[in-house]
């Protein structure tokens, strides 16, 4: 008798080891679940007070995002380059962007956005020169930039050189 106890206390350890793996297996997997959408969530939630600007990687999924908050237009396959950056810390904000497009995306946005073509006496804006390689702003002041806003309020402003379908948009409030 002792012995088979022994033999069925080792089976039923066995036994009782084998469930404990197998279903934290299954735990493991729905705490996974729980985790991933929980994170989507939060990301989300984030993204709305927060939303991500990547002045350093080309085309990212936020950048492409921040192009059809700002701009209001669709992103069409010919906006390619596109740079985002945005700051946010002070009472003022600032956004800049930069990509390369047809002219025909140029002609939505400045539809879509109410933009002017500056005329010579009223083309300056605030300039971000040197943070970024793709901030040109030598050639942007060679350019005559679209623009519109209020005092008090927030100003557009984008330049676009058809030569080279470069585009430079900058948003900022004062």
């Amino acid at each position: 008798m002792k012995q088979h106890s022994g033999r069925l206390l080792l089976t039923l350890c066995f036994l009782s080891f084998s469930m404990t793996v197998l279903s934290c297996g299954k735990n493991k997997h729905k705490r996974h679940a729980v985790i991933e959408r929980s994170t989507d969530a939060t990301t989300e939630q984030t993204e709305r007070v927060y939303p991500t600007y990547n002045a350093y990687t080309a085309d990212t999924r936020d950048n492409k995002s921040r192009f059809k908050e700002h701009l209001q237009i669709e992103l069409t396959s010919d906006v390619k380059d596109l740079y985002t950056y945005g700051d946010f810390m002070a009472i003022d904000y600032s956004v800049l962007m930069s990509f390369s497009c047809d002219q025909s995306t140029i002609d939505k946005i400045v539809e879509q956005n109410g933009l002017q073509l500056s005329t010579e006496d009223n083309m300056g804006a605030i300039s971000f020169p040197g943070k970024f390689n793709w901030w040109k702003q030598e050639e942007i002041d060679q350019l005559i930039p679209y623009r519109a806003g209020e005092e008090d309020d927030f100003w557009q402003y984008l330049w676009y050189n058809p030569a080279t379908r470069q585009a430079f948009y900058e948003e900022f409030s004062m």
